[in-house]
């Protein structure tokens, strides 16, 4: 269990009501009784083990859950609007999986200097996405004063 996991699910993304999916215990009973942030939660853990949301099928997932596979299209979107609020969006998701899967794979293998440099490409990427939001925010906030 990863410390983000042990937090609890009260957390929320920022200003967002949207739970911090990354930070719910998943619980240890059946799936099917999982509520719908617990489902969440274990479907962007898969994303990340998986490195890619087209590798969970949905319709597996749905009778995994006991939920339609509909839902979990649903499920996955609002996944990708939670890494969209922390990184934007499905395509956010992909690219922060795979990162995720990279390091992990690469520190299982005992390559510890490639995942040091695959992390820092990771750190580099969101503090550009960073930086191009707040940029972003400028423009939006002189097209405001421009308009007054």
């Amino acid at each position: 269990m990863t410390s983000s996991q042990q937090t609890g699910r009260s957390s929320v993304v920022g200003s967002s009501s949207q739970p911090d999916y990354a930070a719910v215990n998943i619980p240890s009973k059946p799936p099917t009784e999982y509520d719908h942030v617990e489902r969440r939660a274990e479907l962007l853990q898969q994303v990340r083990d998986l490195g890619h949301p087209s590798m969970i099928h949905q319709g597996e997932a749905a009778e995994r859950y006991g939920v339609s596979q509909q839902q979990i299209s649903k499920d996955l979107d609002r996944i990708a609007e939670y890494v969209g609020e922390n990184l934007g969006a499905r395509h956010e998701l992909t690219i922060d999986a795979v990162f995720q899967r990279s390091i992990q794979g690469l520190l299982e293998e005992g390559e510890y200097r490639k995942a040091a440099r695959t992390a820092k490409d990771y750190d580099e990427w969101v503090t550009d996405r960073t930086d191009l939001e707040e940029i972003r925010e400028q423009l939006e906030f002189l097209k405001d004063v421009h308009d007054v």
